[in-house]
């Protein structure tokens, strides 16, 4: 059994939406309208952000994917 305690395993869709959500919170990613994430094979953290849209500035999109890495930390991708 593999159990993964204090992370928590939703489809893609959903952590998609739980991603623009996030980064719709942080002042220079409020027009942020989609984020694409993708499945990445590794035992930590198993999927990966692959496009923000609109794309950002060199900064926000920093600071985007710095906010994601932290919902890396306590979502994992179903499948």
């Amino acid at each position: 059994m593999n159990i993964q305690l204090g992370r928590q395993t939703i489809a893609k869709a959903e952590l998609e939406r739980v991603c623009l959500s996030y980064l719709r919170m942080l002042p220079r990613c409020q027009h942020v309208t989609r984020v694409t994430i993708a499945p990445r094979p590794s035992s930590q953290r198993n999927w990966v952000v692959i496009e923000i849209d609109p794309p950002l500035p060199t900064q926000a999109d920093n600071d985007a994917r710095n906010a994601l890495t932290e919902l890396q930390g306590e979502f994992r991708l179903a499948g």
